[in-house]
């Protein structure tokens, strides 16, 4: 996650200079389709959990700029790259976790030299983490953790289980019903996704500063945990398997840059990410007009105030080629482009609709994917760049 320094004071809250999400918990399917990244584009992707920015290099992009706010996010990202590049497939799977291994320190070790200095010293600091697979490793999995422990009790391991051997929509329907859709289970959910606890436990509480309209976090939450319980196919949904059960089902059903068919892909792309920490606008800023094909901005606009969502649009439109692709999400805060960029931005909804419907990570409440207005006449007659100046680690 990253935004801007008018954002106020959230970029002062410690919580930044932590790890907040080891994984990406947004599907990476719906930016594939929103973003339509093939090889020769340049991409700038917003790193969090690194899987979403990794799974859209698989794709082959010439040029790839990851930025965050948050260090930590970043050294986790040179951490997953490093282990693509030091280790074969399995190695790679045990050291993140995906496998059982009592040898991640060791496989730490055959990588770190991949990374830059401040990451290595944070990933030093970390035996426990990287012992338990980094995957596990972030506040929010912590959050998680505690809910899954509570479901087990709740729900019972055996029911939790026999969720995901549900073999068809209609087996889900009838198994939610029957099974798991109880008083306590709705009481349950409610609670712990309430605002208070999610504060407490998932997010700082200044990420829902600008939150109106909702009443009841638990509700709203819960309302999306059904549509993934009974209308997507959960057999494939490594989200709710990794949320229920603390793994994946297998390694078929896992995030596209964890899958064998796309590793030796990945050994070929990472070379070409770059990796930047700072703020969104500051980074944007700094990049030449018309130089990026795709912009993948997770949902970083949940956290700014409206003038400057306006101004980091103005900067993507001065940084994008003609046709351009952008999208991001909405968590609870609805940010849609204004009436009067829409000179610059025209919006995909029919398509951003359908791709939330199908999104198996399920807490967005709305997918927004653009694409850029511009004049290719513009763009090819316009000689002057500004410079780059930002710090990149580039693997």
């Amino acid at each position: 996650m990253t935004t801007n320094r008018n954002s106020g004071r959230i970029l002062e809250r410690p919580v930044f200079e932590r790890l907040l999400f080891a994984q990406c918990w947004e599907d990476p399917l719906l930016d594939r389709e929103a973003l339509q990244t093939k090889p020769g584009d340049a991409l700038l992707s917003v790193t969090s959990g690194g899987c979403n920015t990794l799974s859209l290099a698989t794709l082959g992009p010439e040029r790839v700029i990851a930025v965050d706010l948050n260090a930590t996010q970043n050294y986790l990202l040179e951490l997953k790259i490093a282990g693509i590049l030091n280790l074969d497939h399995g190695g790679y799977l045990r050291l993140l976790g995906v496998r059982e291994s009592g040898l991640r320190w060791h496989l730490y070790q055959a990588v770190r030299e991949r990374l830059s200095p401040l990451a290595q010293a944070y990933w030093d600091s970390k035996r426990p983490s990287i012992e338990s697979g980094v995957l596990r490793a972030g506040r929010y999995e912590r959050y998680l953790n505690a809910f899954r422990y509570l479901l087990h009790v709740i729900q019972g391991p055996r029911t939790v289980r026999r969720l995901f051997e549900c073999e068809s929509l209609e087996d889900q329907h009838r198994f939610y019903r029957e099974n798991w859709d109880s008083r306590t289970w709705r009481l349950f959910f409610r609670t712990f996704f309430s605002r208070t606890v999610l504060g407490l436990g998932g997010l700082d509480p200044e990420f829902f500063t600008y939150v109106s309209g909702v009443k009841s976090f638990g509700d709203h939450f819960r309302r999306l945990a059904h549509h993934a319980l009974v209308d997507l196919p959960i057999r494939d949904n490594y989200f709710l398997a990794q949320i229920c059960l603390g793994r994946y089902l297998d390694e078929h059903a896992v995030p596209p840059y964890l899958r064998a068919e796309n590793f030796n892909t990945l050994r070929n792309t990472v070379g070409r990410i770059e990796i930047v920490t700072g703020e969104l606008g500051d980074i944007l800023s700094q990049l030449p007009s018309h130089s990026v094909d795709q912009f993948n901005f997770s949902n970083v606009f949940e956290w700014v105030p409206q003038p400057t969502f306006e101004r980091i649009l103005r900067e993507t439109h001065r940084v994008a080629r003609p046709g351009a692709r952008l999208c991001y999400r909405n968590l609870l805060v609805r940010r849609k482009h204004p009436e009067n960029l829409d000179d610059m931005f025209a919006q995909h909804q029919n398509l951003a609709a359908r791709l939330l419907w199908q999104d198996r990570s399920f807490v967005y409440s709305h997918f927004e994917v653009a694409e850029v207005k511009k004049d290719p006449r513009i763009a090819k007659e316009e000689k002057w760049q500004r410079p780059q100046v930002y710090e990149a680690v580039t693997p």
